[in-house]
């Protein structure tokens, strides 16, 4: 069946976001948009999960788990968990290696109704004190997919590791840049295209380029396959 995605979501737990991107406008708009799978994917960290995951169960589409992480190198990845208990463990790795500086904007974390509960000023896209290397080193004892985030984008830190046999896949803001594809040899691996949104219209409607062909919509079907068994 076709299943209508955007994988690659901020909410207010990433500064860099807009101030609407609450996780009740984040959903409501998912709905809207016509999707069936979508992702919150916050630069750093998880902790917006537990009122999504409680709001989530009201609507027909799946989340799926899902960060950004920038490493220490600077490589942009995403990372989804097949169980949210995984993203909650994870979260204690991700507070273990954070930057301990204080940015200019705070992320927010809300409750059921919106309202901002708790800010945290040392959230944010700044790499964190992990490689690469590590990075896969600590999400092995976990039930993962690992992309590498908007390639096409001005990123040389990415480039450097996106033959990495450790990926499942990559995600392309222009899944129909050809000249990319080619240059980079692309073909040979599994593409997303998602909306990198961080404000609400930036959320993908359902269309050509950011729907999978699915037995279901599941966590299950998802990561089975982009899966490497």
């Amino acid at each position: 069946m076709k299943v209508y995605y955007d994988l690659h979501i901020h909410s207010v737990l990433s500064p860099c976001a807009d101030v609407l991107m609450t996780p009740n406008n984040l959903l409501n708009m998912a709905m809207l948009k016509g999707l069936n799978l979508i992702s919150i994917t916050d630069h750093n960290s998880l902790k917006q999960y537990p009122i999504l995951m409680e709001l989530s169960k009201s609507y027909d589409f799946v989340l799926v788990p899902g960060v950004e992480i920038t490493t220490q190198e600077g490589i942009h990845c995403l990372v989804y968990f097949k169980t949210i208990d995984d993203a909650y463990q994870f979260e204690a790795v991700l507070d273990h290696h954070r930057q301990p500086l204080q940015t200019y904007a705070e992320a927010a974390v809300c409750d059921i109704e919106d309202n901002v509960i708790r800010t945290y000023s040392t959230i944010s896209s700044e790499p964190l004190r992990m490689t690469f290397d590590e990075l896969c080193q600590r999400l092995h004892p976990y039930d993962h997919l690992l992309f590498l985030a908007h390639l096409d984008r001005k990123q040389p830190a990415s480039l450097l590791v996106y033959t990495d046999s450790r990926l499942n896949g990559i995600e392309l803001m222009d899944i129909t840049n050809e000249d990319f594809i080619t240059t980079y040899h692309l073909k040979q691996y599994r593409l997303l295209s998602s909306s990198d949104a961080h404000d609400l219209m930036q959320i993908l409607e359902k269309g050509d380029h950011n729907v999978l062909d699915l037995p279901n919509v599941s966590i299950e079907s998802f990561f089975k396959e982009f899966s490497h068994e």
